[in-house]
């Protein structure tokens, strides 16, 4: 499913954009010099993390600037297939069969209904295809966006680890969130365990919160177990002990997010993360409102982008958080979110987590909107479209993953 236009006639955003300095230049200005130690740094880092290691092979690291400034590298002529001679220029710079990786498109689309794949190795676009749309198409990526709340938390814990939070709202992952200082909307307790909710269960989806759909109406509330009948008045298991797929899980994290940062959501990560990543077609739906708690960025669902601007989160995240020289995001982060629980080894801290056998995390939405990161072949794709559950062939996800990666020929 995709909405309307985001950037082109919201806000006016793109004369915006053209009446100062790019965001993306001065961003990138600003970080050059730390670049060379953040090379040094991340090489050392990698080398003493042993097997929880995320490499990236391939040439030196490439950063697109924003779409309107150029946008993504690419192999591909503008319209049409590639030639034979930029088939061999594909194969030569990234390693990619085309003719093969095309097999793979076939495959992705035979769900129907309106859909696109991008592909991205060593920072080029080696294939593109789309079905009933184009490049600037939006899309809602569903659960997707739980991946983006995340990464807003690997921001947010590293502020706090360096202190640059007021003292009342510092927190780590063992912080106990259920109480009056981080979550005062849920009491009292409506079931004493609640007590022993760290953020890391919340974040790894282990706080025992059963696996039930929302309302539309005071989500947040029935979440808290604050509506009649919500059955979240109750875990379903012991904090830590079992793993469910939970939106209600992820509905406490959109509050406690606006507790600890002051602010939802959305601008947050517009200015940590998107701005400085030239993510510029992007906008998260909201939840809650209308008399009840919120409205707030949804958190868990709702995030509207483009193909190639959920590539460039999918690129921040290849490479560590880094981007042109600066560390957004912690690296630390990312060894808590692509490293699985003992309740579930195949999720981390909302990224999945699959050994192909190459490590392959990716973020997971509805109806197959997914961006999938291949940190030791220096691979990105990424999948969207309409098409509803039932059309698509069982395993499809890990097929489509491990097609795209024999499409490698070096």
């Amino acid at each position: 499913m995709h909405d309307g236009p985001v950037c082109k006639s919201s806000g006016g955003v793109y004369q915006a954009e053209r009446s100062r300095v790019s965001p993306f230049l001065v961003m990138v200005i600003g970080c050059l010099s730390q670049l060379f130690f953040t090379e040094t740094l991340l090489a050392e880092t990698t080398e003493n993390r042993g097997q929880s290691a995320l490499t990236i092979s391939g040439p030196v690291r490439y950063f697109p600037p924003p779409e309107i400034e150029g946008g993504w590298r690419s192999l591909l002529p503008e319209n049409g297939i590639p030639n034979k001679k930029q088939k061999q220029s594909i194969r030569k710079k990234c390693g990619i069969d085309w003719d093969e990786l095309r097999t793979v498109w076939e495959f992705t689309r035979q769900a129907g209904g309106n859909s696109g794949f991008l592909v991205i190795r060593h920072g080029y676009i080696v294939g593109e295809w789309y079905q009933g749309c184009d490049r600037t198409t939006h899309w809602d990526i569903y659960s997707s966006a739980k991946s983006y709340t995340s990464t807003a938390y690997g921001v947010l814990l590293g502020d706090s680890r360096d202190g640059k939070l007021p003292r009342e709202r510092q927190f780590d992952l063992e912080t106990k969130v259920f109480t009056k200082n981080f979550l005062p909307e849920a009491l009292p307790l409506s079931d004493p365990r609640k007590a022993q909710i760290t953020l890391r269960h919340l974040l790894t989806m282990t706080a025992g919160f059963a696996e039930v759909r929302l309302p539309t109406t005071a989500p947040l509330e029935w979440a808290l177990g604050k509506t009649p009948g919500s059955p979240m008045k109750h875990l379903a298991a012991d904090p830590g002990s079992k793993f469910f797929y939970s939106n209600a899980t992820a509905a406490h994290l959109v509050l406690l997010f606006h507790r600890l940062a002051g602010r939802d959501l959305f601008p947050y990560m517009k200015q940590r993360v998107f701005d400085p990543i030239g993510m510029q077609t992007v906008r998260w739906k909201t939840v809650g409102g209308h008399g009840h708690l919120g409205p707030y960025s949804t958190g868990y669902s709702g995030l509207v982008t483009t193909a190639r601007d959920h590539a460039r989160f999918c690129h921040l995240a290849l490479h560590r958080g880094n981007w042109s020289g600066c560390q957004l995001v912690p690296q630390q982060y990312f060894d808590l979110a692509w490293q699985g629980t003992t309740a579930n080894p195949q999720y981390g801290a909302m990224w999945w987590v699959y050994r192909l056998p190459d490590l392959v995390t990716w973020t997971r939405g509805a109806r197959k909107n997914n961006g999938y990161i291949v940190p030791s072949r220096d691979l990105i794709f990424i999948r969207v479209g309409n098409a509803t559950a039932q059309h698509f062939p069982e395993n499809f996800e890990m097929d489509l993953a491990k097609k795209v990666i024999n499409t490698i020929r070096n």
